[in-house]
């Protein structure tokens, strides 16, 4: 049987839809455009809920991390390429609509000199020129536009390969292989990458020499599977082979590029006030008080907050975020908390099947030891006084799971006040204090 691209009828339908294809361009271009334009703000969202719940998990927060990015750059990256395919396929729709109206350019109507009439024409040239060079800018344009997404995907998908590598090699080994594997993994990851990045930009220079071809081949046919180019490379060949599209591929990427970090430029207004550092006393990060987290749907508890910056009851509720450095502490302080399997990490809640076998009732007395132990990891101090805490297990408007306590103000004097609290963390085998969070605040009860 013939194979169904050798096929004539086959061959003739494509050069067919291909005459045609500005309109298929044209209804993608425009549903994707409104449909990327309502989904970015949802998708960062969601991406940075998932991002708040896996702070201070490494492999959890590297991973969703590296996928954030790679998702909101793809989405950008893709939607400013399907903007200027639809701006240049309507100046083109508007060519063809004016060459019916006028026809071609009648250099000789227009009555300008020698020198300029010779200039123009060869510059210009005729008018179904610019209409054919303006389409096969569109059609370049709109397959560029989803090669990109590929080539960011690519990029990123590659990091967090390398990273969950070193990772395993941690966590399955130990740090003693990882410190003798390490360095000789960052040494060949690091050539494979730089060469295959050489490659790209030069667009096939290691392919093109017959004793770099031998070398680069072995570390080509690896990076295509870490990366997953076999998926977009005959997209990628075949505007290789092309002058025009080569031009394009070679000026689009590091605009692109250029382009997205734009995006990361802000306005430094002082030396010293910046929000990089951790919680100090002197600074109040907008993520330490609810009322300002209420106005900014993206922002989300670090380590602990309080209901206000300016506190007027004598009571003041304190929130602190769950992590499993907590719950590593707890076990450690008391064995019999430690599961027999450790079922922290990701989860398909939405293929979960509940069974009532009684193992909640078996469990709630070992949870209550467990918030009973939270006093013991957890020191929360006012000023420098040690303030007594009893801690219940929540879940806060951000739908972050935590602890809340209220500490009492009574006799506490007006005016300013630093929250300070730290919790006790593993060091090797034994137990380390770590600051979480210094968050001040002023206290006028009413």
């Amino acid at each position: 049987m013939q194979p169904k691209h050798e096929n004539s009828k086959f061959k003739k339908w494509l050069d067919l839809l291909q005459q045609e294809s500005w309109q298929l361009e044209l209804i993608i271009s425009g549903v994707a455009i409104f449909g990327l334009v309502q989904a970015i703000e949802p998708i960062v969202k969601v991406m940075n809920s998932i991002r708040a719940k896996s702070e201070g998990e490494f492999f959890l927060g590297f991973i969703s991390g590296i996928g954030f990015t790679a998702i909101l750059i793809s989405l950008l990256s893709l939607t400013i390429c399907l903007i200027i395919h639809v701006i240049l396929r309507g100046l083109w729709i508007g060519a063809v609509g004016l060459r019916y109206f006028s026809g071609d350019i009648d250099y000789e109507v227009l009555n300008y000199t020698d020198k300029f009439k010779t200039y123009l024409k060869k510059r210009i040239g005729s008018f179904d020129k610019y209409i054919a060079n303006l389409e096969d800018y569109c059609s370049l344009i709109f397959a560029l536009s989803f090669l990109l997404v590929f080539f960011f995907i690519s990029f990123f998908f590659s990091i967090g390969f390398a990273a969950t590598v070193f990772i395993l090699l941690e966590n399955i080994f130990g740090l003693g292989v990882q410190s003798v594997l390490g360095p000789i993994l960052v040494i060949l990851f690091a050539i494979a990458y730089l060469m295959t990045a050489f490659d790209f930009f030069t667009q096939g220079f290691l392919k093109k020499k017959k004793w770099l071809a031998i070398i680069y081949f072995p570390i080509y046919r690896l990076m295509s599977r870490i990366t997953f180019s076999f998926l977009y490379r005959p997209l990628l060949y075949n505007l290789l082979d092309n002058k025009l599209g080569k031009r394009i591929l070679a000026v689009m990427v590091p605009v692109f590029v250029l382009g997205l970090l734009l995006f990361t430029l802000t306005i430094k207004e002082s030396n010293y006030h910046i929000d990089r550092w951790d919680d100090t006393v002197e600074y109040a990060k907008t993520r330490n008080y609810y009322d300002q987290m209420d106005d900014k749907e993206n922002t989300y508890v670090s380590n602990a907050a309080i209901p206000s910056n300016i506190i007027k009851t004598t009571s003041l509720p304190v929130f602190i975020k769950h992590k499993s450095a907590i719950e590593n502490v707890i076990c450690k302080l008391d064995s019999t908390l430690t599961p027999i399997k450790d079922v922290r990490g990701l989860e398909m809640s939405g293929f979960r099947i509940q069974l009532s076998n009684g193992r909640d009732s078996m469990a709630y007395p070992n949870f209550k030891k467990y918030m009973s132990l939270l006093s013991d990891v957890i020191t929360i101090k006012l000023d420098s006084l040690e303030m007594p805490a009893m801690y219940i297990a929540v879940e806060n408007n951000k739908g972050q799971r935590g602890y809340e306590t209220v500490l009492d103000l009574q006799g506490i004097s007006r005016g300013h006040h630093v929250l300070h609290l730290a919790r006790q963390g593993i060091r090797g085998d034994s137990l380390v204090v770590r600051d979480m969070s210094k968050i001040p605040f002023w206290y006028y009860p009413d």
